[in-house]
Order: C-alpha cells, then structure tokens, then sequence
C-alpha cells in the first residue's frame, strides 16, 4: 500500500514535474509555503502568508454572497457551462455501489467508473463528462450539523476525462484546471485573488497521483486529482495506461458559497428547515452571535487531535464558553442533522441499501437511532413522516426518485422506531445495572460501552446523564458514534481468488452459439485441480447460476469456475490431463436446461417483488442449482401472506402472458 507521507515528499522533491503547470503561469500566480500548516499552494498575492484550508482560516464568505443560487440553480449553472464547453452530463449511479466487490456505498463520483473504465476494460459512456453523484459517508457523523459543511450524503459534482492510447493526452492537468478556475470564478463569483491552489496527493485502490485542492476563504471548494499512476508488486510505480481527470467537488458547499448564509444546510435544505423550525418552535441564536459561530466552526472536527484545543480558542474569540454555546445551538444544529440523515436513508433505500445489524446497513440503523434519539431527547415533537415528504418534495426537480421512494422511507421509519422504541424500555435496567457497577469502582470502558450499544441501541448519552445524577464521570470519546460507523463501513468481504494472470482468457463459445452442447479445445494449463481450455461452451457459476457439468474426454466435469476471464473445469481425475491435449468437452445439456429455467424465474419473481414492495426491493443475492432457486431482496420487513400470493400471481402473469423473447449479445460496451 502507498505510503502517502512518503509519497508526498517524493513528490514535493520533484514538484516542478507534478505542480508546476503551465495554467499557474498564464494566469500570475505565485507559489507559496503556508506558514501554519507548512503546505505548498498557488496565489496571485505574492505577499499572502497563509493558505485558505479551514485549518487555516475562517469562514469569512460567510454573511456574503455572490450569485444568490438556490440548491438546484447552482448545479443547473455549473453543468450548464460544462455543457458548453464539449462536457456531457452522465446520469447519477446507484448510492449502494452493487457493481463493486470492495464497497457497500458509492463514496465518490469516481466509483462509478472504477474499475471497468479506469482499467481501460469498457469505454466511458462519454468523455469527457460531467456528473451529480450522490455519495455516502459515515466518517464525519459527529460533525454533522455542527461545522456547516459536513454530510452523511452530499452530491459529488465529478469532472471526468480518460485519456487512453485511443485518446492520446488530450485533456489533462492544465486543461482541467482552466475549468475549474472558469466556473469558480465566473459561474460561482468567487473572486480570483480569494482562491488558492494547495499541492496535494491522492492514493486508493492501487492507483494515485497528485493533486491540487482549491479553497476560498477557508472553504475548500473541489479537488482535481491526477490519477496518473499505479503501484506494482514490487512496490515501484509505473503509468497507467489510462490515466484519469478526477475532480470532485461538492454541490453543497458550492451554494454555500454562493449565498454566505450561517452552514451549508441553510441553503441545502432550505424549505424543509423552514417547515422545522416552525413544527419545532426552535429560535434561531442571536443572529450576530450564529454568523461568528459559523465562521469558527469549520475547526470544529470532533476526530481532530486538536478538537479540544480548538474549542478552547473558539471560546476567547466568541467570548463565551464554547460548551455552554454548542448546548444552545444543539437543537438547530440536531435539525441539521435529522435532515441529513434521513435524506441519506432515502437515497439509499431507493437504491436498495437498508438499514440493518450488520454490513452496509449497520450505519444507516446508526443513522436512524440519532434522528430519533434527537427527536425524544430535545423534546422536537417532530412528525418524521413530515419531513420525509418535505424533503421529497423540495428536491423532486433535482433527483425525482427521493420523492417516489418517501412513501417507503415513511413505513421503514415506522418499523424502526418500533425497534428503537423497543430497545428503550429495556434501557433503563441495563443503565441503573452499569451505573450501581460503576458506583462500586468498576472501570466502564470505552469496549463495554460499545457492546450495549451495539447489542441493545442506548443512547450513550443517557448512560452519562445517570452517571452525573449519581456524581460518576463517564469518559466517551468526543467522536464515539464516529468510531463505531467507521468499524462497521469496512470494505466488502473479499472472495479469494486464483492467479490466473499467465494463462490468456478463454474464448466463451456460448457467446457465438448458445446452444452449443459440445467442442473441441485445447489444455493450456492445469490449476487448483481444474483444467484451462483455450475455448470452452461450459458456462462458469455466476450470478448465483451454478456452473456447468459434463464431461472433458468422458472423464466428469463436476464444476466450472471463472477467474478474471479464465474458465476453469474441476474434473473429477485431473491427472489425466496434460498440456496441449487436444479434448473433447460435453455439456450436461438437460441440467443446463434447468438452470436456465431456474435463472429466468429469478428475474420475473425479482420483477414482481419490485413492483409488489416497492422501488427498494432490489435482488440481494441469489442461488440456481438444478433443483430449485430462491432469491434473496432486500426489505424492511416480514412479507405478508398476502404480498406473497401477489408476488407469485404476478411472476405467473408473466409467464402466461408468452411474450416472445429476443436474444442478442451485446459488447460490454453497449451492455
């Protein structure tokens, strides 16, 4: 894995070849070293000591404002010059990233071209393009509502160009930039002497590259990386042959900046506050107070190690005692918050990700239990159900689909808070229980606090409020909810596979004839016990379809298994097998027959359960075996015996309907 400190002083060595960019010439900027953070950055004030990072500076665009874009105008506007500028706008992918095997949720607008477009294995649908990407977060749970810029789920605005042997360099580092200083500055209003351009370094999944993140006024606005290289066994680098534009930048912030209102938030979700404000009967802080609170708060990140210390300076410039202030403003910023998180359900539940005890759907049952936690504890009397259809109403214009999946978001929440209110009455013994053990000297680890959290949903905070009533101090990290959705936002299980990298791919003759029961072929390798032909007609397990059977030779094939394009046949005596043997192969055509039938019916019960349950109800994982199939989907409840006889009338319509069926096989790239 790439050391990203010792890459960055690889890079800052030779910082000419990656930073010095023929863009930063044309248009006078200076390069400087930022006296505080000691980071390299890019400005037209020659005389500028600091950079504009948050570590840095303060919020001050706020109380100003350039454009006055609501949410949706600001994207409007910067795909409109995209647009313009030979861009094409790609539609948003799935929030829960299915075609991925190392990642629950789509958590950057590159996911949705890694790895097949990056790998040079399909083209980009268009190139280069411009997207609104919904992405996933659980790393800044804590900062939530209390910063102004952070989200569990926020809209990527990605700029994405793939320069390959086909393309040639035809857009790259200075070309991406001169966009970007472009709709900064005329499209968004930023001002040219506010920007400053800081030399970064990007690393992840095996590939990295540098990159220049661009800030304003303590905002950092977007980050273009330059993916550029790949890490190789022997731990050297080597260039990609693909190498990719990735700017990311986030919408939200973007308006912000454009409006200068107190948070982000303000402007993101600005019909549903208003409606919550007034359901609540929350008042606003002292307006002067909230606008030199906001521009602190962007050093407000509860995983910094400097958290504490921040706060003690926030409190000598505000003049007041900065715990005393985050109490005061906790119910707005929990507004904050419950907009955010449901929001984030929404679009997930959409996509097929729900809330769960385990994997991708353990942080959205995080999410859940704060929205309701917020709503019982700060006495908000808020009608969830409302916000939900507020929040499907405001941004219907900009992604309709939040809109049709609110009235599931509103049954799911109901089955959630049955169980949140269930874990609640049993919260109380297990509390008075921990505290009378505390009471008598036993440490409450940070472990055991997790365990009762995780196993029975309390509310740490509750634990601590009993413990101060009995005068025991309780020590909870600032970011506890934060250390438990980043244990449990780990990558995907990896499946184990076989090197497979010396043998060439074997040529699928199904693909030519798909009723294709026997062949000739030849042995190029054995693996694992199995036998890799140059050419087979026996299809691999895949999509829950067991793999073919038959005979190589009359000697029984008892599995057929795929590994990165090479089929490998498990045969019951490998031994007799040698390389460069000529075989015969043979399909165990009526088993085959089954399974295509089984695979079928998968798809129409699929069908009906979508059209039955709702929009949420994606396939999940599924298994066809000769002998029957069944099909895994994902919902928040038990199916009634009524659903279920609907399910299965619907699947059987579709069968007596006898719809002709067409097959064509399409390239990757079409598919």
């Amino acid at each position: 894995m790439v050391d990203k400190k010792l890459l960055n002083k690889e890079f800052q060595k030779d910082w000419k070849k990656h930073y010095n960019l023929q863009f930063f010439k044309v248009h006078g900027f200076s390069r400087k070293q930022c006296e505080k953070c000691k980071r390299f950055f890019w400005v037209l004030d020659a005389d500028k000591k600091l950079c504009t990072d948050s570590t840095c500076s303060s919020f001050d665009f706020i109380g100003k404002s350039t454009k006055n874009y609501s949410y949706e105008e600001t994207w409007t506007a910067i795909e409109k010059y995209f647009n313009k500028t030979g861009h094409t706008t790609v539609s948003r992918y799935p929030t829960a990233s299915r075609w991925r095997d190392d990642l629950y949720f789509t958590n950057a607008s590159i996911i949705d071209f890694q790895p097949y477009v990056v790998s040079g294995e399909v083209k980009p649908p268009a190139n280069p393009l411009i997207i609104g990407q919904p992405c996933i977060r659980f790393n800044d749970i804590e900062n939530v509502g209390i910063t102004g810029q952070h989200y569990t789920s926020f809209i990527m605005i990605g700029q994405h160009a793939f320069n390959s042997k086909e393309t040639g360099l035809f857009y790259w580092k200075d070309e991406a930039l001169e966009h970007d200083f472009n709709y900064l500055t005329k499209v968004i209003g930023v001002k040219k002497e506010d920007l400053t351009f800081q030399e970064e370094i990007w690393a992840g999944g095996g590939s990295f590259g540098p990159s220049i993140e661009y800030t304003a006024h303590g905002l950092e606005l977007g980050n273009c990386v330059f993916m550029q290289y790949k890490e190789t066994e022997n731990g050297k680098s080597e260039e990609l042959k693909t190498k990719v534009i990735d700017m990311g930048a986030g919408l939200e912030r973007l308006a912000w900046y454009s409006n200068g209102t107190p948070t982000s938030y303000d402007i993101t979700f600005a019909k549903t506050l208003k409606k919550l404000m007034k359901d609540s009967g929350i008042k606003l802080p002292d307006k002067k107070l909230l606008l030199e609170f906001s521009r602190q708060a962007g050093h407000l990140d509860v995983d910094s190690e400097f958290f504490k210390e921040d706060k003690k300076r926030m409190s000598k410039e505000l003049d007041k005692d900065i715990d005393e202030l985050l109490s005061e403003m906790r119910p707005l910023q929990a507004l904050y918050a419950i907009s955010d998180h449901l929001k984030t359900v929404m679009y997930t539940a959409f996509d097929g990700m729900l809330p769960s005890n385990s994997a991708g759907g353990y942080n959205l049952r995080l999410l859940l239990r704060r929205v309701f936690a917020f709503n019982k504890k700060l006495s908000l009397n808020l009608d969830l159900a409302e916000v939900v259809n507020s929040l499907g109403s405001e941004f219907r214009s900009f992604d309709e689909k939040l809109y049709l999946i609110a009235p599931t978001t509103i049954d799911l929440l109901s089955e959630e808070q049955k169980k949140f209110d269930s874990t609640q009455q049993k919260a109380g013994k297990i509390i008075s229980s921990l505290i009378e053990k505390a009471g008598k000297g036993e440490k409450i680890t940070h472990q055991k606090l997790t365990e009762i959290y995780e196993s029975n949903g309390v509310p740490i905070e509750d634990i601590v409020q009993e413990a101060e009533k009995k005068k025991l101090k309780i020590e909870i990290p600032e970011n506890f909810y934060g250390i438990l959705a980043k244990k449990n936002d780990k990558a995907k299980e990896k499946i184990k596979k076989l090197d497979t990298s010396a043998y060439s791919k074997t040529k699928k003759l199904f693909y030519e004839d798909d009723e294709l029961r026997e062949f000739t072929g030849k042995v190029i390798g054995i693996l694992d016990g199995g036998i890799i032909l140059n050419q087979t007609c026996f299809y691999a397990e895949s999509g829950g379809q067991e793999g073919d059977t038959g005979s190589l030779n009359g000697v029984d094939v008892l599995d057929t298994q795929a590994f990165e394009g090479v089929i490998i046949h498990y045969v019951k005596k490998p031994e007799a097998f040698k390389k460069n043997m000529q075989v015969q192969g043979v399909v165990d055509w009526d088993r085959r027959q089954h399974l295509r039938r089984h695979h079928t019916a998968t798809h129409l019960i699929n069908a009906a359960c979508h059209k039955v349950l709702g929009f949420h109800a994606w396939q999940h994982g599924a298994h066809k075996s000769p002998e029957k199939a069944h099909l895994d989907i994902t919902h928040y409840k038990r199916i009634t015996d009524e659903e279920l006889r609907e399910i299965e009338r619907l699947a059987n319509s579709f069968v007596l309907q006898n719809v002709p069926v067409s097959k064509t096989f399409f390239s990757r790239d079409e598919a």
